[in-house]
C-alpha cells in the first residue's frame, strides 16, 4: 500500500497498486478462462465518490486484476481512507486540490497508458486531472469511464431544476452533524436503490462494509467536500473536453435519486459530443455495485474493444 505527499503542500496520501502476477497462475471462477489482458500496457485509475474511500471499488478491482490481468490503481482522497486531509503548510482545499494529487498519484506509479475509472464527486476530479495535467502525461490518457457522474453541476438552477436542491444537501450535512453514523446507516439503502422497489437486495453485511467506509473519513474532510462539490459548475471544463483525442463512457442508473440523469448525463453528451451515454434500468446511484457484472463488462468493452 504506497504512500506519497502531495506536491501541493505534503499531505501523506495513500494508494493502492494491484499488479496482476505472472505466477503461480491468478484465480479463474469459471471452468471458461477469462481473456488474460497482462500484456496489455493499460492501466485503470479508480477515483472514488464522496463519502467513500478507494475500498468502494474493491469488488470491481480485485476481478479486474486478477481474473482478468489489469493493473489497477485507486487513491484515496485526501481526508478519506488513509490519506490524511492537510497539513499545517496547507491553503484551502478545492477541486484543484484534489486534481494535482491524482495527478501526483498517477506520476508515481509510472503509467505507460490508463483510463479513468471514476463515480460521483470524482468524476469531476479526474475532469479537472485531465485538464492539468502536463502534455506528454495527458498523452497516455485514453479516455474516462464515469459511473453515475455529479456532472455538470449537483446544485438545483433555473438551468438545471432537477439537480438536487441546496436544502437537501444541507439537510445532509445536518444529519452527519448530528449523527454520522445513524445518518450513514439509514442513507446507504437509497444509495443503492434499496427502497425504491426496483428489485435490488443488498446483504446486511456489504451495508455494514459500506458504513465501515464512511466512517474512516474525516469528518471535516466529510463536510468540506460537499461545499466543494456544490460550488463548482463543470459546464465549461466539459466544453473544453469536447473534441478531445479522448475516450469518454457515461454509465447511470434509471433510478438514481442522489444526481438524475435527467440533470447530469444525459447533459454531458451536449457538452462533450464524444460521450457515450448507457442507462442500466432498475439501477440506482451505487449502480457500481448492485450492477457490478454489467460494469465489469462495459468497462472491458469500452477498454479493449468487444
Amino acid at each position: 500500500m504506497p504512500f506519497i505527499h502531495s506536491s501541493l503542500d505534503n499531505t501523506l496520501l495513500h494508494y493502492v497498486d494491484y499488479k496482476p502476477a505472472a505466477s503461480p497462475p491468478r484465480f479463474q471462477p469459471t471452468g471458461d478462462a477469462a481473456k488474460d489482458h497482462s500484456k496489455s500496457d493499460i492501466a485503470l485509475v479508480f477515483i472514488h465518490g464522496w463519502p467513500m474511500s478507494h475500498q468502494m471499488y474493491e469488488h470491481l478491482m480485485l476481478p479486474l486484476c486478477e481474473t482478468y490481468g489489469i493493473r489497477c490503481i485507486a487513491p484515496d482522497r485526501r481526508g478519506f481512507g488513509k490519506s490524511d486531509w492537510n497539513t499545517s503548510d496547507s491553503k484551502d482545499v478545492t477541486y484543484d486540490t484534489f486534481s494535482q494529487d491524482s495527478i501526483d498519484v498517477i506520476e508515481a506509479a509510472k503509467l505507460q497508458s490508463f483510463f479513468f475509472v471514476a463515480s460521483s464527486m470524482g468524476c469531476g476530479e479526474t475532469l479537472l486531472a485531465y485538464l492539468q495535467m502536463p502534455a506528454d502525461l495527458r498523452k497516455q490518457c485514453r479516455g474516462f469511464i464515469w459511473l453515475g457522474p455529479s456532472l455538470p453541476f449537483p446544485l438545483a438552477t433555473a438551468a438545471n431544476p432537477k439537480a438536487p436542491s441546496r436544502s437537501l444537501w444541507d439537510m445532509i450535512l445536518t444529519g452527519i452533524r448530528e449523527d454520522r453514523t445513524g445518518f450513514t446507516r439509514a442513507a446507504l439503502p437509497g444509495v443503492f436503490g434499496i427502497p425504491f422497489n426496483i428489485g435490488i437486495e443488498v446483504p446486511e453485511t456489504v451495508l455494514q462494509k459500506f458504513e465501515g467506509i464512511v466512517a474512516q473519513a474525516d469528518v471535516l474532510a466529510v463536510e468540506r467536500c460537499v461545499q466543494i462539490i456544490t460550488n463548482r459548475d463543470f459546464t465549461e471544463d466539459l466544453k473544453e473536453l469536447n473534441g478531445q483525442d479522448v475516450k469518454l463512457l457515461v454509465i447511470h442508473g434509471d433510478n438514481d435519486q442522489s444526481n438524475p440523469a435527467e440533470a447530469t448525463a444525459h447533459l454531458i453528451p451536449k457538452l462533450a459530443k464524444q460521450a457515450e451515454v448507457k442507462i442500466y434500468e432498475r439501477a440506482a446511484h451505487g449502480m457500481y455495485l448492485t450492477h457490478a457484472a454489467k460494469v465489469l463488462e462495459d468497462i472491458l468493452a469500452f477498454v479493449f474493444g468487444k
